[in-house]
């Protein structure tokens, strides 16, 4: 895998659009550094949309949409998108209607229950009460972090019952539906910004640090890893196509100033 200081600049300089996961890859330890938050403002500031796309709660989400420098948020694994219109006012856009998707969550959370009976370190996020759609389980937030084989354990049983799960650096997100972070997105670059197939190719980039990213990894060519995902990278199939020598938020910032740079040379049309 290429160190993203070997980037292509003339490649890098039609990214007009960043989705970014956020815990881990923003963050760093659940703490959101100055310098990455200024990051995302001038990567704004020049005219590149931030978009976060995350496991998180969407209460996490509609602070993120509203207070960071962002266009656009996308949350529990894909089951929405938030963003401000042009009046300030939040639009909320579901994978599939609500009522639906919350009759679900009561399933899953029954299945939860289950898993952590297998599992009993484990225990539900803390976030959970905030969750409009899915299921979290932390497995290395608040406690742990357990040993891969909970964490292989707590995804078992929630397949087990039919349900989609996977793993973020900090919880186990779980879902009905064939959706993901990079369905979601998808539905997003379309009907949001009318980015066709060939202009998602050259525009956008994605950047991420865990298995959960890999579908993300699979769809957008310009893909980065923070450092912290190197220990995850054996098992997946689908890795970044770049990947930073820094970790955590510090890797966002070395994505962003070498995206800024690019932007700053002439390039081949």
């Amino acid at each position: 895998m290429r160190s993203f200081a070997d980037a292509d600049f003339d490649l890098l300089a039609h990214v007009d659009v960043v989705l970014t996961d956020v815990d881990d890859t923003l963050t760093r330890h659940g703490k959101l550094a100055p310098g990455t938050l200024d990051a995302m403002a001038e990567l704004m500031a020049a005219g590149i949309r931030v978009i976060p796309v995350t496991g998180g709660c969407a209460g996490w989400c509609d602070h993120i949409v509203r207070a960071w420098p962002v266009s656009a948020v996308i949350g529990e694994s894909g089951a929405f998108r938030f963003r401000l219109n042009a009046h300030g006012r939040l639009e909320q856009r579901f994978i599939r209607p609500l009522n639906e998707l919350q009759a679900e969550q009561r399933q899953l959370l029954r299945i939860a229950e289950q898993a952590l009976q297998q599992v009993p370190e484990a225990r539900l996020a803390a976030d959970q009460p905030y969750r409009l759609v899915d299921v979290a389980v932390d497995h290395a937030q608040d406690i742990g972090p357990l040993s891969s084989e909970q964490v292989a354990a707590l995804i078992a049983r929630f397949h087990e019952a039919g349900a989609s799960a996977r793993a973020s650096s900090i919880h186990v997100n779980a879902w009905f539906g064939d959706h993901d972070k990079a369905a979601m997105a998808g539905r997003l670059l379309e009907e949001d910004l009318g980015l066709n197939t060939r202009d998602r190719a050259r525009r956008v980039l994605f950047i991420g640090d865990a298995p959960n990213d890999e579908p993300l990894f699979r769809d957008v060519s310009l893909s980065v890893g923070v450092a912290n995902i190197t220990p995850h990278l054996a098992r997946l199939v689908h890795t970044p196509r770049w990947l930073c020598r820094a970790s955590h938020g510090e890797g966002f910032v070395e994505m962003a100033t070498g995206l800024l740079a690019a932007r700053m040379r002439p390039f081949n049309e």
